[in-house]
């Protein structure tokens, strides 16, 4: 994939994309203080700055790649409070709320079923471009009616080395070329795919891609850190 077949807009610093009314962004995982918490670390609720950042992309409507939760377990009382309010605060600020159902969102059905514009769906088109989470491989109705593919999952980052070989780490973009088997995808017009940072600043990212699901069949192109802007 080449700068040219980027459809979207982005802006500097941001980790999300920008189609038509939509802000796309990846991999919240809502609720991830209790993981730190687990491990020893305090860290204070993140959950109104995750919001506070979601609101001033300043879009109408909103697609998220998957993961809203952090959680793998059975969605338990107070984390389904937790994601349910934070949920109502999005669906009354965005006219449209799109999520495609991660690894971690077992059970979120509950919940955006109780929301007339929020919908999570295991995958999501709109014109020739496509979203999906990414830890599985897309439906055959999916990949005959799409060139690009959107989604999370893999947190990615791109490591450089200063002089003295000291690593720094940033978050980042990957764009790839797509090749889906031909014995399973008979008719297949998908040829792109762009992996998306992880929206949450505070969880971790990683430039060792998995050979799973969806990148089983990728090749990646560019990686591009979120500092840069794509137009």
């Amino acid at each position: 994939m080449e700068l040219e077949d980027f459809p979207f807009k982005t802006h500097k610093g941001i980790p999300a994309a920008f189609y038509k009314d939509y802000a796309i962004i990846g991999d919240i995982h809502i609720g991830f203080e209790r993981r730190f918490g687990a491990g020893g670390f305090n860290v204070w609720d993140k959950t109104k700055e995750i919001f506070d950042g979601i609101v001033a992309l300043g879009s109408k409507k909103l697609i998220i790649l998957g993961d809203l939760r952090d959680d793998y377990t059975e969605i338990r009382p107070d984390e389904g409070g937790l994601l349910f309010k934070f949920l109502g605060m999005l669906s009354d600020r965005f006219e449209e709320i799109i999520i495609t159902k991660g690894n971690h969102d077992g059970g979120l059905i509950k919940l955006t079923s109780r929301l007339a514009n929020v919908r999570l769906e295991r995958e999501f088109m709109l014109d020739n471009v496509g979203f999906m989470h990414g830890h599985s491989m897309p439906s055959k109705k999916f990949a005959e009616n799409v060139s690009t593919v959107c989604f999370g999952h893999l947190h990615p980052s791109l490591v450089v080395r200063d002089s003295n070989g000291v690593p720094y780490k940033s978050d980042c973009w990957l764009l790839m070329d797509v090749d889906l088997p031909k014995k399973t995808y008979a008719v297949c017009t998908l040829k792109y795919g762009v992996c998306f940072p992880k929206f949450n600043r505070y969880i971790g990212s990683t430039d060792r891609i998995d050979d799973i699901g969806l990148m089983k069949y990728c090749t990646v192109t560019r990686r591009l850190t979120t500092d840069l802007l794509l137009v």
